[in-house]
């Protein structure tokens, strides 16, 4: 029997590929969860420019919004990221996989 809860957190956002992250918002306790950090190209300037910026795919169940901080507790050596990197959500998380996940803009 399918146990999504578990699978999400041990499977598919286990120590393979995700990392610790902490929200971090004043006036409320802090949140740790597992979540993986991408890199996708964006076009700007109608298509003249492109730029990499840094994605966040997590599981559902972590409360996310624009403006929340979060940081890194744990380094990446693949996405060049050290413990303590800040990141901040820049844009609504969009519900992917039928919605067991949310991904956002960094």
């Amino acid at each position: 029997m399918l146990d999504l809860a578990y699978d999400l957190q041990q499977v598919f956002y286990g120590e393979d590929f995700a990392l610790n992250l902490l929200r971090v918002l004043p006036g409320t306790s802090d949140v740790m969860f597992r979540g993986i950090i991408g890199i996708v190209d964006v076009e700007a300037l109608e298509g003249r420019s492109m730029t990499a910026t840094r994605t966040l795919q997590c599981a559902a169940t972590v409360d996310l919004r624009v403006d929340d901080l979060l940081q890194a507790l744990e380094p990446s050596i693949p996405q060049r990221i050290t413990a303590g990197d800040k990141f901040k959500v820049l844009d609504v998380p969009q519900r992917i996989n039928d919605g067991a996940e949310v991904e956002m803009l960094l």
